[in-house]
C-alpha cells in the first residue's frame, strides 16, 4: 500500500512539473513582445486615432479626445490592459466608438512593449 501512494505522489509531482515547464514552453515570448513589432501593430490600428505624444497633431483633425499613447502608461498600468486588449476595448471618442480589434498573445505583448516604450519617451519630453 504504501509503495503505490509513493508511485502516485510521484506520478503527480511529475506531471505537475510536466505541465508547469510545458505551459512555459508554450507561453514563451508573449510577455516579452518587441517595440518593433508592436510599432507596426500600432500604425496600422490605434495610430488611425490616436497621436503619440501630448502636443502632436491627431491623425484625424476631426478627433481630438483620443489620448495619446504616450500617455497609456501614465494612466494605467500597461499589464492591465492586456486583459482590456484580448477582450476588445469598448470607448468612445467624439462620439464614434472605438473599431474592435483582435488580438494574440504575442500581438499584444508586442503592443504592451511599444506602448512601454512611448511611456518612457514621453516622460523625459
Amino acid at each position: 500500500m504504501r509503495k503505490s501512494s509513493m508511485v502516485v505522489l510521484a506520478s503527480g509531482a511529475l506531471a505537475a512539473t510536466f505541465f508547469f515547464v510545458s505551459n512555459q514552453l508554450a507561453h514563451r515570448g508573449e510577455e516579452h513582445g518587441t517595440v518593433a513589432r508592436g510599432k507596426a501593430i500600432a500604425e496600422q490600428t490605434c495610430l488611425r486615432c490616436h497621436n503619440k505624444f501630448a502636443g502632436d497633431p491627431h491623425p484625424d483633425p476631426a478627433l481630438t479626445t483620443p489620448p495619446p499613447l504616450a500617455s497609456f502608461g501614465q494612466r494605467w498600468p500597461l499589464e492591465n490592459l492586456e486583459e482590456a486588449l484580448a477582450e476588445g476595448i469598448t470607448v468612445s471618442h467624439d462620439q464614434l466608438t472605438m473599431p474592435e480589434f483582435s488580438f494574440t498573445p504575442e500581438t499584444i505583448a508586442d503592443l504592451l512593449a511599444y506602448l512601454g516604450d512611448l511611456t518612457k519617451r514621453g516622460d523625459k519630453q
